[in-house]
């Protein structure tokens, strides 16, 4: 019968050179830089969004007006640099731009179709309504004798 054999021993000391712990410091550095590059980058796209929005927004409401054919049309008034809008429609005692021209304009500025509903609505003990959608807000009242008058403005961001 065989004895077992003996465990290898490995000898400790001068001559022998203690394992090496591996530093971690340069996978600290890395998952640090990729966090800080990951929210510098989701801050300048939305940003670049906001600003995208807001350049777009500005220009829409002329070229909606100008789309519909209505640039100079009576009952129709651009505010604001072209920030905002507004729009009267004729009544009993009052002239203004047809009811075809505010649907235009407010498809052009793709307004929901809810939006069609609530103004037919409108009755003059209503006072004055308010709505929003995408990028705009609207108020408006209807007496018969005014017709409608709304104002579009864009929304702030």
């Amino acid at each position: 019968m065989t004895s077992p054999a003996a465990p290898e021993v490995v000898p400790i000391g001068p001559d022998v050179p203690a394992p090496q712990v591996k530093s971690r410091k340069h996978l600290y550095f890395g998952l640090g830089g990729l966090s800080i590059g990951l929210v510098a980058g989701l801050l300048l796209a939305a940003g670049g969004a906001a600003l995208g929005d807001a350049m777009a927004s500005s220009n829409a409401i002329p070229a909606a007006l100008e789309k519909c054919s209505v640039v100079d049309a009576t009952g129709v008034d651009v505010l604001d640099n072209g920030k905002s809008l507004n729009l009267q429609t004729s009544g009993e005692e009052s002239t203004g731009t047809d009811v075809a021209a505010v649907v235009c304009v407010l498809n052009e500025l793709e307004a929901p179709e809810s939006i069609f509903t609530k103004l037919e609505s409108t009755r003059a003990l209503d006072g004055t309504q308010s709505t929003e959608w995408s990028g705009y807000t609207a108020s408006w009242t209807y007496h018969p004798d005014d017709g409608l008058n709304i104002i579009v403005e864009t929304a702030a961001k």
